[in-house]
């Protein structure tokens, strides 16, 4: 029961990154972090902007993206005005998966963008992802790093039995959905020769 709930969740919580990603495709384009879109977008002088650039490896603050975060923690938190008990466990699983929702959301960005193939998933074409390591941007790493890590402290040092396991199973899972949708829009698809 507690493998059958966690799969449902999971591939949830996938479709929700999937329509995600689909829509800011649709509002954005071609024109990634928000490029062209009338938004709001405070001075660079405001600590809450310096803030911000820190936290999202120098990226912008824009109205735009900031309501969509705000939109993906209202949607994770919604289990708990259904009833779902506020505890320390679920509050910790709920931080997991949103750091983990951010990475996956941004990524299928770019699998299910006609205007950015995989084959340039690179910096020299993706100019908001300032830092990249082994072919990734940074901030997939340290967002997935930190997810891991809530899960690790809940379970070594809160006595949260079985949260590490809950955060490997549901990363696997991830993972190989990614991969089905990567090879959907590559095969299926043909996204990268939308273009042509």
């Amino acid at each position: 029961m507690i493998l059958q709930s966690l799969l449902i969740t999971n591939i949830y919580i996938f479709i929700l990154a999937i329509v995600l990603a689909i829509l800011e495709i649709q509002i954005e384009g071609e024109h990634g972090w928000a490029k062209n879109l009338p938004t709001w977008r405070p001075a660079d002088h405001h600590w809450y902007t310096k803030l911000y650039a820190k936290v999202m490896s120098g990226r912008e603050l824009t109205g735009y993206h900031l309501t969509m975060f705000t939109f993906v923690l209202l949607i994770l938190n919604l289990p708990y005005v259904f009833g779902l008990a506020i505890s320390l466990e679920n509050i910790l699983k709920t931080i997991c998966l949103f750091l983990i929702f951010v990475v996956l959301w941004d990524f299928l960005w770019f699998v299910l963008n006609p205007f950015y193939p995989l084959k340039h998933f690179k910096k020299e074409h993706i100019w908001w992802h300032k830092r990249w390591m082994f072919g990734l941007p940074q901030d997939y790493y340290g967002g997935l790093l930190v997810s891991f890590l809530v899960a690790l402290v809940g379970s070594w040092f809160l006595g949260l039995n079985g949260l590490t396991s809950w955060w490997i199973l549901n990363f696997s899972l991830f993972l190989a959905e990614t991969i089905l949708v990567i090879l959907f829009a590559q095969f299926i698809l043909k996204i990268d020769n939308w273009q042509r």
